[in-house]
């Protein structure tokens, strides 16, 4: 029997992200340390490319109960303009 992988998800706390599960998503689908991450990181220095965002989106949309389209993660650059993002998609779903 093979290994069986299973697709991260953040525990939520009330209904809402955190920043925190934003920096653990971010570093498993990285490879890197969530302690390394800050909103001044940008998507260059973690190495992102197209593919690497429709993941992104994919992993987003699953945490926050939300649909994240690719395109709006295009537009963004940093960690801090995500973690905007993700606020504002939780507040427009309430």
């Amino acid at each position: 029997m093979g290994i069986i992988e299973i697709p991260y998800a953040p525990i939520r706390r009330e209904g809402h992200m955190t920043f925190e599960d934003l920096l653990d998503i971010l570093a498993e689908q990285f490879s890197c340390d969530a302690t390394e991450l800050s909103e001044d990181t940008s998507f260059e220095d973690l190495g992102v490319d197209a593919e690497d965002l429709v993941e992104l989106a994919w992993q987003l949309g699953e945490a926050t109960g939300t649909e994240v389209e690719e395109d709006r993660l295009k537009q963004l650059g940093t960690i801090g303009e995500v973690w905007n993002l993700v606020r504002e998609l939780e507040e427009e779903a309430e």
